[in-house]
C-alpha cells in the first residue's frame, strides 16, 4: 500500500468511513491473528487480541494518530496487547507452568493443597517482582514458549541481551524464594516417592 493510500485511509477512518475501516480490517486481519499467535499460543485468544485492537482503532477513529504505516502501527499495537495479555494471565498459567511439571497438582490431601496454594503465591510474586523488562522476556521464554532469537527478533533487542535478562530473572527468582526451597524440596520428595 502506498503511502498516499495510506494517508488517504487514515482520513477516510478519522471522517468515520466504515469503508476504509473494513479495507484495513481485511488487509491486515489473518497476518495479525498469525503474528499474535507467537504471543498467545492459542488461536482463538489471538483473534480476541485482534478484534480488541480494531476496536480499540475504531472507538479511537476520530482523534487517531498514526506516525508510522498502518501495517506497523498494527503488529506494534498487536505485540502491546498481547504483552498485556500475557502479563494477565499469568497468575493462571503459574498454576501450571510453575508447579505441574513436577507433580505437584496431584496433592493427596488438604495440608498439601494448602502448602502448594502458598507456594504458587510465593512464584508468582518472586516472578511480579522482576524488572518490567527482565520479566517479560522471562514470560515470553517460558510461558510462551519463544527461543531467544524469536524474543530477540520481536524485541528488536540482541540474543545477548535475552540471554543476560533471562539470567538475571533466575538469579533474582532463586534468591527471592530461597527462603521456602526447603517446602519446595519437600513437596517434590513427597509426590516422588
Amino acid at each position: 500500500m502506498h503511502i498516499s493510500d495510506e494517508d488517504e485511509l487514515i482520513l477516510r477512518l478519522s471522517n468515520h468511513d466504515r469503508g476504509a475501516f473494513e479495507q484495513i480490517f481485511r488487509t491486515y486481519y489473518a497476518d495479525l491473528c498469525k503474528f499474535c499467535m507467537k504471543y498467545v499460543r492459542d488461536e482463538q485468544v489471538a483473534e480476541e487480541v485482534v478484534q480488541e485492537v480494531f476496536i480499540n482503532i475504531w472507538e479511537r477513529r476520530s482523534n487517531l494518530t498514526i506516525t508510522t504505516s498502518i501495517k506497523s502501527y498494527l503488529f506494534t499495537a498487536i505485540r502491546n496487547r498481547s504483552f498485556n495479555y500475557l502479563k494477565l494471565q499469568l497468575p493462571k498459567e503459574q498454576k501450571k507452568v510453575d508447579l505441574e511439571g513436577i507433580g505437584f497438582l496431584e496433592a493427596d490431601n488438604r495440608e498439601q493443597e494448602m502448602i502448594m496454594d502458598e507456594l504458587r503465591h510465593h512464584v508468582h510474586a518472586a516472578i511480579e517482582a522482576l524488572p518490567n523488562k527482565c520479566q517479560i522476556i522471562f514470560n515470553l521464554s517460558r510461558n510462551a514458549g519463544m527461543t531467544y532469537k524469536e524474543i530477540a527478533d520481536e524485541l528488536d533487542i540482541s540474543v545477548k541481551t535475552v540471554e543476560n535478562q533471562i539470567g538475571l530473572a533466575l538469579k533474582k527468582l532463586r534468591e527471592n524464594l530461597n527462603p521456602i526451597w526447603d517446602k519446595i524440596m519437600l513437596l517434590i520428595l513427597i509426590n516422588i516417592f
